[in-house]
């Protein structure tokens, strides 16, 4: 008999499957998805990797080791607080904001592409219970 299907396997595999089509997209420009998390954490403002570490829940060692992939294609760099020398500042660079600008990921059209064979209800419907989702959660966290 097979185990009814569970939200927990469901937002499994929705993840899985957004994770999938970004890491594609991603993929065209040399970037993975972990990267990705940790460039957009970067796209305000100039973090710690420690900082970056808790906003992506990754382990500082594994966003340092991104950084060091990112600081070689010149995406980030690093820079040492002037105040206290310990502290490096981790920003991006001129051409990773050039770089982001072609992602399509990132663009409005790209997402009405993806969901084209949605009617109009079906989209109503999603983003219906997506929000309802998230503000139940919300309260939780």
């Amino acid at each position: 008999m097979n185990k009814p299907v569970t939200i927990r396997d469901l937002l499994k595999r929705l993840n899985k499957t957004i994770n999938t089509i970004a890491a594609r997209e991603l993929e065209k420009f040399g970037l993975t998805v972990p990267q990705l998390m940790v460039l957009r954490a970067l796209k305000t403002d100039s973090l710690t990797i420690g900082q970056i570490s808790k906003t992506v829940d990754l382990s500082y060692s594994t966003v340092s080791g991104i950084i060091d992939r990112l600081e070689r294609d010149k995406l980030v760099e690093r820079k040492r607080d002037e105040k206290d020398r310990r502290v490096v500042w981790i920003s991006t660079t001129k051409k990773l904001q050039e770089q982001f600008e072609k992602l399509p990921i990132f663009s409005e059209a790209f997402y009405n592409t993806l969901f084209s064979d949605f009617s109009d209800a079906e989209l109503e419907q999603i983003v219906r219970a997506l929000e309802t989702l998230i503000s139940k959660l919300e309260k939780e966290s």
